[in-house]
């Protein structure tokens, strides 16, 4: 959450350059001096600090459906794949900040000084893509936390509602709230400045943790009062493989934010021990909710608790809306997501007309009208009334989810991590300077009078000194282990990646 106010913050600083009529070579410098800022005011974070923002950042909308899955797929199988998922996602995740310099703000700088401006923008347009799926996904979340709350409202009014799943505009239903909710985020979605609402962002953990309390008080209450059928209802392993490693992986998607959160870290030394931890914290946590979870899930199949007309994507959907703890975590969940919403879409547009316009400000048009396209994506899917297990396990079937985990995330949490590294420790040391784009054209301007300088365009290239390019010292890494075993290591590591995708497509299949 702090991430993502932080990246807004900077994006609204930035989107005030773009207006001034000045120079693109003036903006440049003042988007840098930003950026500079930025780094400048970090490092006033403690190890304690850090860890639970790196854990904050992972602690999701996922944690609503881990005791669905867990109950469904198996528990020692969601514990297992956890520990392989969690161990592979935060060594990569380490691999960022290892080649991570102290005057880059975050992982597209590091991309283009060691891989390449290709790789830089290739990797600004996967998280556009990411960005914009967990838009999606937001959608129907805060939708399936507000109708019920809805339908308790008109219940006590006497007007008619139509069930979760049922589509239909003749009455009042699910598909009638997405648009109503849509027309009431929309001038969020129009606005150039997010004020409170980044004041109040932080404190929107406290849904997702009393959501997990409420799944635990909920497990234990299971076993206590209905052992046997906890027991009857419950798997402990099975061949879902596929389904449990790709909501793992996307709920320990932290690779595209985790650069900013450890930058604020007082002890930079301790940046790889604190990430573990944090990995270690949000593996403790994720494991206890679907754990306790899947109890708890269980023991409402027993007693043939689940919800009709719910999907039962959620362990919310097993309870009864009108239940006073359920609508208290129902609120909670929906304030909170209300909150992140429109943050996410606000920085998805800032990076999207970042690819397009770099040191321009898009024209007014483009403005609302992606804001508009956003929204109206985001409720289409939401109105098709797609299963939430489905859309965060992404084995759903729609094509733009199916694209984005498949690709987009096996790119980012396996090949930029790997390349990056492997690129930075065993490149060829040969002097870089002479191989950037219009080199001579620059060298030759330098050379000559101050009129010629003034006249070069320092926007459509980037004269970097051989210090510039140089990394971070990694002697002491490349003794640790010899480079064959390195490659095989990571080369497996991206096979694991690859074949979760694989896994995830197939599943389509069937």
């Amino acid at each position: 959450m702090a991430q993502l106010a932080q990246e807004a913050e900077v994006s609204q600083q930035i989107q005030k350059v773009l207006k001034q009529s000045v120079s693109k070579r003036e903006k440049k410098s003042l988007i840098k001096s930003i950026k500079k800022s930025s780094i400048a005011q970090t490092g006033k974070a403690s190890s304690l600090q850090t860890i639970i923002s790196v854990s904050n950042s992972m602690v999701g909308t996922s944690t609503l459906v881990f005791p669905v899955l867990f109950c469904q797929s198996g528990i020692g199988l969601g514990i297992m794949i956890a520990i392989i998922i969690g161990l592979i996602s935060c060594r990569t995740t380490q691999l960022l900040i290892v080649h991570n310099k102290t005057d880059e703000m975050d992982l597209p700088d590091t991309l283009q000084r060691v891989l390449g401006s290709k790789w830089k923008t290739v990797f600004n347009i996967s998280n556009v893509i990411l960005l914009w799926a967990s838009g999606i996904i937001y959608m129907i979340l805060i939708c399936n936390q507000l109708y019920p709350l809805i339908q308790i409202i008109c219940d006590n009014i006497g007007i008619e509602s139509a069930q979760l799943t049922e589509i239909t505009l003749s009455k009042l239903s699910y598909q009638w709230i997405g648009i109503g909710y849509t027309l009431f985020i929309l001038p969020m979605f129009f606005q150039k400045k997010l004020g409170i609402i980044l004041q109040l962002l932080p404190y929107g953990i406290i849904s997702v943790f009393s959501f997990i309390l409420f799944t635990i008080y909920q497990g234990i209450y299971m076993l206590v009062t209905d052992h046997q059928g906890v027991v009857d209802n419950l798997k402990w392993f099975s061949w879902d493989v596929s389904t449990m490693a790709g909501t793992f992986a996307l709920a320990l998607l932290i690779q595209s934010m985790v650069v900013p959160i450890m930058k604020n870290n007082m002890i930079q030394q301790n940046n790889n021990r604190d990430i573990a931890i944090g990995f270690g914290w949000t593996w403790f946590v994720y494991c206890m909710a679907g754990t306790f979870g899947a109890f708890a899930v269980a023991g409402a199949l027993a007693n043939n608790q689940k919800q009709d007309g719910k999907s039962g994507s959620t362990l919310l959907d097993y309870y009864p809306s009108d239940n006073p703890l359920v609508i208290v975590i129902q609120v909670l969940l929906f304030l909170q997501l209300t909150l992140v919403f429109p943050v996410l879409q606000f920085i998805t547009r800032s990076q999207f007309f970042g690819l397009i316009y770099e040191l321009e400000r898009q024209p007014k048009w483009q403005f609302y009208a992606f804001s508009l396209t956003y929204a109206i994506t985001c409720l289409i899917v939401q109105c098709v009334e797609v299963d939430l297990s489905l859309i965060i396990s992404l084995c759903g079937q729609e094509n733009l989810i199916i694209f984005y985990r498949a690709v987009i995330g096996l790119f980012q949490e396996y090949i930029i991590p790997i390349a990056l590294h492997l690129t930075c420790l065993y490149r060829k040391k040969a002097t870089q300077v002479q191989n950037q784009p219009n080199y001579n054209q620059i060298q030759a301007s330098v050379e000559s009078t101050e009129y010629l300088v003034d006249q070069v365009d320092f926007t459509k290239f980037s004269l970097n000194d051989e210090e510039d390019l140089k990394c971070n010292d990694h002697s002491g890494l490349l003794k640790r282990m010899p480079k064959n075993l390195r490659i095989s290591l990571y080369s497996f590591i991206l096979v694991i990646g690859i074949a979760i995708g694989i896994g995830k497509l197939i599943d389509i299949f069937k």
